[in-house]
């Protein structure tokens, strides 16, 4: 019999796991990182699509389902490949009709919304409400005053889109993070456990 052969092999188990496990324990984390960037890379581009912009001063007509609409200013802006860059909007008035000519009231927003993605920085101004689909005309303009040529951004259900997205990432690297701390623990607790045998 090797006792030489078995005594090394009572030391190795004694050691418990090697100390790579502690490189392999990083990997939830990359993988947390790299499913965040996935989301956000394949989901804020659909958020785009969710919102309606029309340069202002100016009209358009858009097709809207029932419910709670935003409308947001945004500061930077690109449109057919034109960038739109603007501080301030004195007596910029947002006004909604339905397809009749009758108005919809349209009102502040109870809260702050802003985002900022692919080149697009927007700000909620106004908040409406329609009772049945149909087609609306928007328009904005100054009430017959001068003022600078802007976007302006209609959409529905946004904030809330865009908020879950960003949950969803943060969520992923937030468990990414938890299962290495996790396993960094673990191993730590072995290898000692191991020596103390």
């Amino acid at each position: 019999m090797d006792l030489s052969a078995s005594a090394r092999d009572g030391r190795a188990a004694k050691r418990g796991p090697g100390r790579g496990w502690y490189a392999l324990a990083a990997l939830p984390m990359i993988c947390g990182f790299a499913a965040m960037g996935a989301v956000l890379f394949t989901q804020l581009p659909k958020l785009d699509d969710g919102l309606e912009q029309i340069v202002v001063p100016g009209a358009r007509e858009l097709r809207l389902e029932p419910g709670r609409h935003t409308v947001f200013l945004e500061y930077r802006s690109v449109v057919d490949g034109r960038v739109y860059a603007v501080d301030q909007v004195p007596g910029l008035a947002v006004h909604v009709e339905a397809a009749d000519g009758a108005p919809v009231a349209v009102s502040a927003p109870m809260g702050s919304s802003t985002y900022s993605m692919g080149g697009r920085q927007g700000e909620a101004i106004n908040v409406f409400s329609v009772e049945r689909a149909g087609i609306y005309r928007i328009s904005a303009d100054y009430d017959g005053q001068v003022g600078p040529q802007t976007v302006i951004a209609v959409g529905q259900g946004f904030m809330g889109q865009l908020f879950a997205t960003v949950f969803l990432g943060l969520g992923a690297v937030f468990l990414g993070m938890i299962l290495t701390v996790a396993t960094v623990v673990g191993v730590y607790l072995a290898r000692r456990r191991a020596r103390q045998a």
